[in-house]
């Protein structure tokens, strides 16, 4: 199966959050488990390079560090 570009561009995610988390001195394999996701899991995307799913990605993210501030719009609770 063809590699996508976004395909890709996770992979790259995943290993700079890897790198960033290795530079913390944090056992990813350890923190993954705490956030809820079985050895299993983590052994196949930290090393056999398993996409992760949303929830599992979302887990790295917020071991590594890094935060999301999604858009968002005031609307008011009036009908229009």
């Amino acid at each position: 199966m063809e590699t996508t570009v976004f395909e890709a561009r996770a992979r790259e995610l995943v290993d700079d959050i890897k790198e960033i988390v290795k530079v913390k001195g944090i056992n990813l394999t350890d923190a993954l488990e705490e956030a809820g996701i079985s050895r299993k899991s983590s052994d196949k995307i930290l090393n056999k390079g398993v996409m992760p799913t949303l929830s599992e990605f979302l887990a790295l993210c917020q071991i590594s560090g890094i935060t999301f501030h999604l858009p968002y719009v005031e609307t008011t609770n009036s009908p229009m």
